[in-house]
């Protein structure tokens, strides 16, 4: 196992989705190209998984995640800025709590899954290719659904972690002190503009960093059930009423008042 990316696999998997002008309306990737990315692991075939197959992938990915070795992922993604390091954090903290069970169909959301929120899947198949895009540009995106928490786990097992460093130290310190002594009042995107003042990255970057805190339960409203304590039902996560609000759930819930939450931090980052 290398800890390098392959640099033109990574740069063909961003040139099927991305442009200048953002997210191309039409993917499309070279036979050739998509051989050679296959061929460095970072694109794939695309899979049809039911509901109860994703469900049971992301409990297998579940087993192979080490608290340590999340941690240690998303430490060293800060000064290096290596995305898909960051990105397991926030699905380990995501499947803590996940449970076995099968899909069910409920009046009003007939291809929704009232537990996790993933769709039945039996008509199409899934393209893994996208959520690697994802957890390379931003560090994931859609870690709340089973199947992007069990292709990230499982991607995550396969591959060499650098050691975090004092830097890696010092921006998480930075970023706790940030958003623990914010004022009362200051909403995410108060938050996501500070952070930018320690940590090198993007507001894309920085929003999902804190999804990512998040669903660690370390920016919480202790009010709302978190994945610290449970798998919130997704019937039952309650959004906000705020028009336009894209934050993930629970950290949408998040102000100033809030500060940090001690048993989380201490829990995940005891070395710190």
């Amino acid at each position: 196992m290398a800890i390098a990316v392959d640099k033109r696999a990574l740069r063909i998997l961003f040139d099927t989705y991305w442009s200048v002008a953002g997210w191309k309306k039409e993917p499309e990737t070279p036979p050739d190209d998509f051989s050679y990315a296959k061929a460095a692991g970072l694109m794939f075939d695309p899979v049809g998984l039911t509901h109860d197959q994703a469900v049971e992938w992301a409990l297998r990915s579940k087993r192979l995640a080490s608290k340590e070795r999340v941690v240690a992922g998303f430490l060293a993604s800060l000064s290096s800025r290596r995305l898909e390091l960051r990105s397991a954090l926030g699905s380990c903290a995501v499947l803590r709590h996940f449970h076995p069970h099968r899909w069910q169909r409920i009046e009003g959301a007939e291809y929704c899954c009232p537990v996790c929120g993933g769709f039945d899947g039996v008509t199409g198949s899934e393209d893994l290719n996208a959520l690697n895009f994802e957890r390379f540009k931003w560090g994931g995106v859609r870690h709340s659904d089973p199947l992007y928490a069990a292709f990230d786990l499982e991607r995550f097992a396969a591959i060499e972690i650098p050691k975090p460093t004092d830097d890696d130290r010092t921006i998480l310190r930075e970023v706790i002190r940030i958003a623990a002594y914010l004022p009362s009042g200051a909403r995410l995107a108060d938050l996501s503009k500070v952070l930018a003042t320690v940590l090198p990255s993007n507001n894309a970057e920085r929003r999902t960093l804190i999804g990512i805190l998040g669903y660690c339960g370390i920016l919480r409203d202790p009010l709302k059930p978190g994945y610290f304590e449970v798998f919130p039902q997704y019937s039952s996560r309650q959004q906000t009423p705020w028009h336009k609000d894209d934050w993930p759930y629970p950290v949408q819930w998040w102000n100033g008042s809030h500060g940090i939450s001690s048993e989380e931090l201490a829990y995940w980052f005891h070395t710190l």
